[in-house]
């Protein structure tokens, strides 16, 4: 008889001045994140939904699972999300899966991480799509952190493009985290969506 650990519902919010997704744009103006999981041990299941700006649909839904086994002095996640539009306005490919892969290793106050995310057929009219992200983050203090990141997008049908951040983050009040950030791609000659922002949001989890 296995000895599962009890079910540990949560709830998250996450509201940012600017939605952002794998390095580029996908609000005009402000993104809200609700969502709510499930964890057991080690794996995560839930679901969430987002606001976004696009001509054929007015949100992003995603209902996904999460392993985040510990192996050695290295984190693992893998992960798997059927991802869906809604309030969709026209004929557009408006479901795709996407799968996920992050290792992560802390060295004192120096933790560094790399994640894949990976789709075979992206939403709208790209295809396969692969975004691969990693960079340093260092313990300022208990809770107060600094990081930056690298990444590299390909897709099928779509804009390849390399994306970098870097930002503070601070945990206020145990359940609250504000972070500023600021964001930039090498392909902001096609638009608001590549270019360089700032970006301020506060997560709350309940």
């Amino acid at each position: 008889m296995w000895d599962l650990p009890p079910p540990d519902p949560g709830f998250e919010i996450v509201i940012a001045t600017r939605g952002m997704s794998k390095g580029v744009a996908q609000t005009e103006g402000p993104q809200f994140i609700p969502k709510a999981f499930v964890q057991l041990g080690q794996v995560q299941a839930g679901g969430q939904w987002k606001n976004v700006t696009s001509p054929v649909a007015e949100g992003e839904a995603a209902a996904f699972v999460n392993f985040a086994p510990k192996v050695g002095q290295f984190q693992l996640t893998l992960g798997a999300a059927y991802k869906f539009q809604t309030g969709v306005k026209g004929a557009t490919d408006d479901e795709s899966f996407e799968f996920t892969t992050a290792v992560s290793r802390k060295f004192g106050k120096v933790s560094m991480r790399v994640s894949a995310i990976y789709s075979p057929d992206d939403l709208g009219s790209a295809r396969r799509s692969l975004y691969v992200e990693g960079g340093p983050t260092f313990e300022i203090d208990s809770s107060t952190r600094a990081s930056a990141n690298i990444g590299r997008r390909s897709r099928t049908n779509g804009v390849d493009y390399t994306s970098w951040n870097a930002g503070l983050s601070k945990t206020v009040l145990k359940k609250i985290t504000l972070d500023v950030r600021y964001h930039d791609t090498n392909r902001g000659d096609l638009g608001d969506v590549y270019d360089n922002r700032i970006v301020v949001s506060a997560r709350l989890g309940l």
